[in-house]
């Protein structure tokens, strides 16, 4: 700061200088400060360039007239899917008119068939001929089906045997009884297995009774050859088949018979 030399009893004093170019400087100085302050507070604008000095414009042109073309395509829009609608509808055929009867012809109830004479006469189950229900194919079965002779032990399903190789008088003699007569027989009952061999034999059978021929017979069995039963033209394994032997003379001596 600068120190004022103030001489009152001096008459016209003036500033030399030196205290003239001190106050200039003081006062430039204060006016930059407060310009500059003054600058910062954004209270002057128009300098720099900066973010102050540019203009933004806002045209509300577009945006008004895409409003209105908004608000004039919902009547159309509307419209058109109205439209669609009422075509997507099916349009429901009109009830046809009721029938009048006919006088002196019959009205038959719908669905009804009518048949003549020939054709009732054609129907009547009476006269047809019965299918024989004896042996040969299953029903239903194809040609060369094992016979179903009903049932076995347990429940099980019989089917006739067919033999792969008949058994020779010197494989099942051993377990004969020496005094057979003719008409003997014996009936056992067996599960194939692969191989055409046979398991699990049981004796259904033997005439006369407790002759032993249907034990003898079943101890035998692991020696006989057995196709297994066919059921529509295929064989299957682990079905059961009855075996029945008949004795009978043979030149002058018993001989066995095998069969189904």
């Amino acid at each position: 700061m600068f120190a004022w030399r103030i001489d009152p009893l001096r008459q016209g004093y003036q500033a030399s200088p030196r205290e003239r170019a001190g106050a200039f400087v003081f006062a430039l100085t204060t006016s930059a400060l407060l310009f500059l302050i003054m600058w910062k507070m954004g209270a002057v604008t128009g300098f720099g360039g900066g973010e102050s000095s540019r203009l933004t414009a806002i045209d509300l042109t577009d945006a008004g007239q895409d409003e209105s073309k908004a608000a004039e395509k919902q009547p159309e829009q509307k419209q058109a899917k109205q439209a669609q609608n009422a075509e997507a509808t099916p349009v429901q055929p009109a009830a046809a008119p009721p029938t009048v009867p006919i006088p002196g012809k019959v009205q038959w109830p719908e669905g009804f068939i009518e048949l003549s004479r020939n054709d009732y006469r054609a129907g009547d189950i009476s006269k047809m001929k019965r299918q024989d229900s004896g042996g040969g194919a299953p029903s239903g079965g194809s040609p060369g089906d094992s016979a179903s002779l009903g049932q076995g032990p347990g429940g099980v399903r019989l089917y006739a045997a067919q033999w792969y190789r008949e058994p020779t008088d010197a494989e099942i003699g051993p377990y004969l009884p020496a005094r057979r007569t003719q008409g003997d027989w014996a009936m056992i009952a067996c599960k194939t297995v692969e191989k055409y061999h046979v398991e699990d034999c049981q004796e259904l059978g033997e005439s006369p009774p407790g002759s032993g021929l249907a034990r003898a017979i079943r101890q035998a069995s692991w020696q006989f050859l057995v196709r297994p039963p066919r059921v529509n033209g295929k064989p299957q394994v682990g079905e059961w088949v009855r075996i029945r032997f008949d004795f009978r003379p043979k030149k002058g001596e018993g001989s066995e018979a095998p069969s189904g």
